[in-house]
């Protein structure tokens, strides 16, 4: 399957990411912090993408707009059960981070200037970095102990920094984690986790997925759970 991906500059709803998709049926938009994406059939022309976008362009930037990325200063802190982080500026040259047992600090020199897109990038650049140091050290195992206490079988596990899904999971059992989980509670963690799990027995979202689902997120409804992870927000 190949994709095509170009970016464009649209005079009315600025920077949009368009993907041609071969398997793509219908237009799909998403609103995120770097752009409009869209996803199109290989054959879709113009006419329908700027159809599309005269129909949903308004919501998407409203959503874009809500969903900016909180900027990162010498006040930022994140803090987690699993990951917890801080700024501090002081004597030191260029941006730095250390940290380990989830608890890092982000070290800037005194006076940086945080408006700038440069040091954004930078600075969200070592966060992500972090958090990915930490994915790595707290999903694998805790995946591991899942899939162990219910029966699971896959080939293998990687931590990503991706920003379209919690995780994934190929038809080889190959499981994809995205390292932003490590800002999520425990409850919502084993949700993703388990979720990828069940896709190694069924590759769908079909009353036997869910009903799977349920049996390993009881107590808890999976459905319920599903509906509180789509609430959360993470904007970096």
């Amino acid at each position: 399957m190949t994709l095509t991906k170009s970016t464009v500059e649209h005079p009315r709803w600025g920077k949009i990411v368009i993907t041609r998709n071969p398997r793509a049926r219908r237009i799909i938009m998403r609103a995120r912090p770097d752009a409009i994406h869209m996803t199109v059939p290989l054959r879709a022309k113009k006419a329908d993408i700027e159809r599309a976008l005269d129909e949903c362009g308004a919501r998407l930037k409203e959503a874009q707009k809500n969903n900016s990325p909180e900027q990162i200063g010498r006040d930022f802190t994140i803090d987690t059960p699993y990951f917890k982080l801080a700024v501090q500026e002081g004597d030191t040259t260029g941006i730095r981070i250390t940290g380990r047992d989830g608890r890092y600090t982000l070290y800037c020199p005194t006076g940086t200037d945080y408006t700038t897109e440069r040091t954004q990038k930078v600075l969200s650049q070592g966060i992500k970095g972090a958090m990915k140091h930490c994915a790595g050290i707290i999903l694998p195992p805790r995946l591991e102990a899942l899939a162990k206490k219910h029966g699971f079988r896959y080939s293998r596990c990687s931590v990503r920094d991706v920003q379209s899904r919690w995780g994934s999971c190929t038809s080889r059992g190959s499981i994809s984690l995205n390292i932003r989980l490590v800002l999520l509670p425990d409850r919502l963690i084993d949700y993703v986790l388990l979720h990828e799990l069940c896709h190694t027995v069924e590759m769908n979202h079909s009353d036997r997925f869910w009903a799977l689902m349920d049996k390993c997120t009881a107590p808890e409804k999976s459905k319920a759970l599903r509906a509180e992870l789509k609430k959360i927000k993470i904007l970096f």
